[in-house]
């Protein structure tokens, strides 16, 4: 705009229809949302699928982290280097998967009775 140009390139503002605007939108906002049905039950299902997940991973890294310390303090211990070590990593890997199998059995049966207020 120059100043030698008095004529606004944007008409005057007009507050009130600016309103009646936004209410409209608004109310359309409202409808179009009211017609959407919320999902309940698979988010639960969702989340409990996370936890045992979750467990199955703790459990795991759990006995291998064990069974290794393990294997490594029997090696400096008694000096079997790396036998020790090698069977301590494989029985710690054993103990996490039957964990993680027993955790995952668990599970199994309360999704196969409905029970879905609990976590395993």
């Amino acid at each position: 705009m120059t100043p030698s140009d008095p004529t606004p390139r944007h008409p005057a503002a007009d507050p009130e229809a600016d309103r009646r605007r936004i209410d409209e939108i608004d109310a359309q906002l409202k409808k179009a949302r009211g017609t959407v049905e919320k999902p309940r039950g698979p988010a639960l299902v969702s989340h409990r699928q996370t936890a045992v997940a979750y467990r199955v991973l703790v459990d795991m890294i759990a006995g291998l982290l064990v069974g290794g310390f393990l294997g490594y303090w029997l090696d400096r211990w008694l000096g079997w280097a790396p036998y020790a070590l090698i069977g301590g990593l494989i029985l710690g890997f054993a103990a996490g998967v039957n964990n993680a199998w027993r955790a995952i059995r668990v599970f199994s049966e309360q999704a196969a009775k409905g029970d879905g207020d609990r976590l395993p």
